[in-house]
């Protein structure tokens, strides 16, 4: 099997048309079905739990409240290193009321034996949201880096196609959520800002070989960096369907279906859409070049 068949036999309309058909598609799909938000993102209400003297297990909090309560629940135990008691916080998108934080305090004493008052906190939806803002200003200012770096190592507005790319395996990224409609949380975030890391890795390796090596045609160029490139994000990929496979944990479930999509589109958004623009550029300039020299 040639992977850079494309290369050799499409025009660069073609190799532009591919990615941005199947982006439309993810995108039609974070449309239609959304993705819904974790905790760290929706209001709801803190429970805090202070000076306790045996550490309860945060994934069985978890469990027991999440099906008492019928919401999401999110526990982190912690302890205090001068006095060696523990604390245990728990977060729920849902708002209690007094009969909801009885429900809280009965099944934490039936079930873990803890008989305390805990500490009930509500969560407005601006400090969600003030949350929401910070994690969009991370992938803002992480895309001015990129842009900023990019272009001030290769000097040339083509480049500038790195961003749309990019942009397009966050689309991917946001459309697997959706389809599978897995959460939105800090997890998910940390998946998005690795993506961009990785999408420059590759786009630059693509940008070096095409416009920047010499000898052989811009497509020969094009082939040898896929080469490369596409057993760099495969075997990635495939380290992140075994995680995906072997591990259950919400946060890393989340994390590594954002990495999943956004490598599996950064196949298509690196090699064929910004491939098909990098061609298109260095013929022309190649062509300019020839008429110059008669």
């Amino acid at each position: 099997m040639d992977i850079t068949w494309h290369t050799k036999h499409l025009k660069p309309r073609q190799m532009i048309a591919i990615p941005l058909v199947l982006a439309a598609f993810f995108a039609a799909v974070f449309f239609v079905r959304g993705v819904p938000m974790s905790i760290e993102f929706s209001s709801g209400t803190m429970i805090s739990y202070r000076d306790l003297e045996n550490c309860p297990n945060a994934d069985a909090v978890e469990s027991a409240l999440s099906t008492v309560l019928a919401a999401d629940v999110k526990a982190v135990t912690t302890q205090d290193s001068a006095t060696g008691t523990f604390g245990l916080d728990i977060q729920t998108t849902k708002a209690l009321d007094d009969n909801g934080r009885e429900l809280v305090q009965r099944t934490m004493a039936d079930q873990f034996g803890i008989q305390g008052t805990p500490e009930f906190y509500s969560i407005e939806p601006a400090i969600s949201q003030t949350y929401l803002r910070g994690a969009m200003w991370a992938i803002l200012l992480a895309f001015i880096a990129m842009f900023v770096i990019v272009f001030l190592v290769f000097r040339r507005k083509v480049v500038g196609m790195m961003l749309p790319c990019v942009a397009l395996n966050m689309v991917w990224g946001l459309g697997g959520l959706a389809l599978l409609q897995f959460q939105f949380s800090l997890a998910a975030l940390t998946g998005f800002l690795l993506m961009i890391g990785f999408s420059v890795d590759t786009n630059i390796l693509l940008t070096t070989h095409v416009l920047k090596r010499v000898g052989g045609e811009p497509r020969e160029r094009m082939a040898n960096a896929m080469l490369t490139g596409v057993m760099i994000t495969g075997t990635s990929l495939a380290t992140m369907i075994c995680i995906n496979v072997l591990v259950t944990n919400p946060s890393i479930t989340q994390l590594v279906t954002v990495l999943t999509f956004g490598l599996a589109g950064d196949l298509f958004n690196t090699w064929f859409l910004n491939g098909g623009v990098l061609v298109w550029y260095a013929e022309r300039q190649k062509g300019k070049e020839y008429y110059v020299s008669l």
